[in-house]
């Protein structure tokens, strides 16, 4: 009688628990299906946002329409100024030009050109030209002779000289009276137009480079 009694007693006791384990379930089902939603919006986010920085960041920078211009030089022969007795220069260079047109520019003033460059390569002493930085100083130095005697670019000088009028406006906005100095300093320039340093305060850099493909001090 008595294993009767706790054989018929057990399911009374079990029986209570089995709804509270379903919630349980339910609870974890509901949980799971949370997670799976706000990872899908997550996502969704991901994929409409990061792809366009992405493709901004990786987008390659913006390729010049006109390819450079490459444009050999003939050689030069100079002596050089007294270091330590007489000695001369060879030198050949390649000069890269921004377009055509500057090449163009050159070969018409091609007689002011060498001569500029003969004077500039015969005032250098042996001993400052034997550097690495003497050479590339001296090749600074020949952009700038081979530029100076061509004719300004009207169209890109203009561009230029609007946007040097812009940020000096803007300037004078920030900095009141140190800007209106500098505008007038500007326009005293400006005044000067027809002068030999009105191309180098408005042109545009047309040689970009100067490679020497030959160079013995003897």
């Amino acid at each position: 009688m008595a294993t009767t009694a706790a054989a018929a007693k057990a399911p009374a006791d079990i029986a209570p628990e089995a709804p509270k384990t379903k919630s349980k379930k339910k609870l974890l089902l509901i949980i799971v299906l949370a997670l799976v939603v706000l990872s899908a919006g997550g996502a969704a986010a991901w994929f409409f946002l990061v792809p366009a920085d992405a493709e901004a960041d990786a987008a390659p920078p913006p390729v010049s329409s006109k390819p450079p211009v490459f444009m050999p030089v003939d050689q030069f022969t100079v002596n050089l100024q007294a270091d330590d007795g007489q000695q001369f220069l060879q030198t050949a260079m390649t000069l890269k030009l921004a377009d055509q047109e500057t090449a163009d520019a050159i070969k018409t003033q091609m007689p002011e050109v060498r001569s500029r460059v003969l004077l500039l390569l015969s005032s250098k002493k042996a001993s400052q030209l034997m550097t690495l930085e003497g050479k590339a100083k001296l090749a600074e130095e020949i952009k700038h002779e081979v530029e100076a005697p061509l004719p300004v670019d009207k169209t890109r000088a203009k561009d230029k000289a609007a946007k040097k009028k812009a940020k000096a406006d803007g300037d004078d906005a920030k900095s009141g009276k140190k800007a209106k100095a500098k505008a007038k300093a500007e326009a005293g320039v400006g005044a000067q137009a027809g002068t030999a340093a009105a191309p180098a305060e408005t042109a545009p850099q047309r040689v970009l480079a100067v490679y020497f493909t030959h160079f013995i001090i003897q």
